[in-house]
């Protein structure tokens, strides 16, 4: 069975109705962290909620004496401070070279952590001390992936941890190790704990995991939660590392996609009865402890979510198959019109926060948003606002924050795409 893109939604709401913003209020609401993004001329910049201090971190994107320079997998460091992203250099359309930075949000330096011509990283994820910067890379004549380690204010440190594909990790709150899942079939199936210091070190754990992605550790560190199924239904269990303890939160069909609440109190997952091109399925809330019942929503089929820091509210991504558009977009038969929805984690009620054309940084991690949800988000850091990318009325990605209670339309920031907040 599979859920088309065509389903219409029928009962989301924009709740009391968007009104216009006054073009004052950017300038009297209190600030909340800081946007990264890639600009149009292919460089990290970073800007606030109102559009103001847009300011540039790199400088040399583009084209160079016949080698094309780009940056991509921009990640915040989780304290506010520094954003990690790579640096790609290109000829005659072959990679040539690699390397890791990161940079000062406020403008004040930027460090080349380390290059190579052997790897090229595609994702990142900082540690929670903000001490390290763990990466995930194509390995040049190798299949596997290969996951690597970095000091963030060290040059030329980086550590080669594992090897897998496909490979998903989730950090433990202290920082001293990842809980890893490398899903490729038996008998390369495996759930791992890989501890960092002095030196990496992979303990495999003996459970037998199903059909899943992203492991997600939880809050106190002592946990991980991972999947267990067979003939089409699964069950997320929580299992503790020492083995103490091992239970089931949630049981359901298809194939999940999950993440904690930042307290750990609440487990959001997605049943996905598609993959391809896309997750697609049925949203679910869940008490970790059992003690509230359990939310299915109705509306679907949902593609992506992500939690807002507060735990209260999460953001859904649907397609969007209304007649209705907004004219601050451009709309075209071409463009994926998507539909980003808020969504009570108490009560699960929902309302319309915007309607959108989708610009390419949202689309491209949206096979992957469990992982994602580890290392980056759409939320501000007081749970007010979210930040999307879309085509504006001038046909060109463009960055947009929007009110998480969908009360006023979007707000257009600058053009550019691939746009993450800051945590804090």
């Amino acid at each position: 069975m599979c859920v088309s893109l065509a389903l219409v939604l029928g009962s989301c709401r924009v709740r009391a109705g968007q009104t216009s913003e006054s073009p004052f209020l950017r300038f009297f609401e209190k600030r909340s962290g800081l946007i990264s993004f890639v600009a149009p001329d292919g460089n990290v910049h970073v800007i606030d909620q109102a559009g103001r201090g847009n300011r540039a971190l790199t400088h040399d994107a583009g084209s160079q004496e016949g080698t094309q320079v780009s940056y991509s997998a921009l990640t915040w460091s989780p304290d506010g401070t520094e954003v990690a992203f790579t640096r790609l250099e290109a000829a005659s359309g072959d990679i040539t070279g690699a390397s890791l930075y990161a940079a000062h949000a406020r403008g004040s330096g930027i460090l080349r952590l380390f290059s190579s011509d052997r790897i090229q990283p595609f994702y990142l994820c900082w540690s929670p001390d903000s001490k390290r910067i763990s990466l995930l890379s194509q390995v040049k004549g190798v299949a596997e992936l290969e996951l690597g380690m970095c000091p963030a204010g060290a040059q030329e440190q980086y550590v080669t941890v594992d090897r897998g594909a496909p490979y998903y990790w989730d950090w433990l709150s202290d920082s001293s190790s990842i809980a890893v899942h490398v899903h490729g079939g038996s008998p390369e199936e495996r759930l791992s704990l890989i501890t960092l210091d002095p030196a990496p070190h992979r303990i495999d754990i003996p459970v037998q995991a199903s059909i899943f992605q992203a492991p997600n550790v939880t809050p106190d560190g002592k946990s991980v939660i991972y999947v267990r199924g067979e003939d089409g239904r699964f069950t997320l269990r929580l299992l503790a590392f020492d083995a103490s303890t091992e239970r089931t939160v949630a049981s359901d069909s298809g194939v999940p996609y999950f993440s904690l609440s930042r307290d750990g109190t609440r487990l959001a997952y997605l049943a996905a009865l598609s993959v391809q091109p896309v997750p697609q399925g049925i949203f679910n809330i869940v008490s970790v402890d059992g003690s509230t019942p359990a939310i299915r929503l109705t509306e679907a089929p949902v593609l992506a979510f992500f939690w807002a820091p507060d735990g209260r509210k999460l953001a859904l991504i649907l397609p969007d198959t209304s007649a209705s558009s907004d004219p601050m977009f451009q709309h075209s038969d071409v463009q994926v019109n998507l539909k980003l929805v808020g969504c009570d984690a108490v009560t699960g009620k929902t309302w319309v926060i915007a309607r959108f054309p989708s610009a390419r940084g949202l689309l491209s991690i949206l096979p992957f948003f469990d992982q994602y949800q580890r290392s980056s988000t759409i939320w501000s850091p007081d749970s007010r606002y979210v930040v999307f990318t879309a085509f504006s009325q001038k046909g060109v990605p463009a960055v947009y924050v929007a009110r998480a209670d969908g009360s006023l339309r979007p707000r257009f920031l600058t053009p550019g795409d691939f746009a993450y907040w800051s945590g804090r």
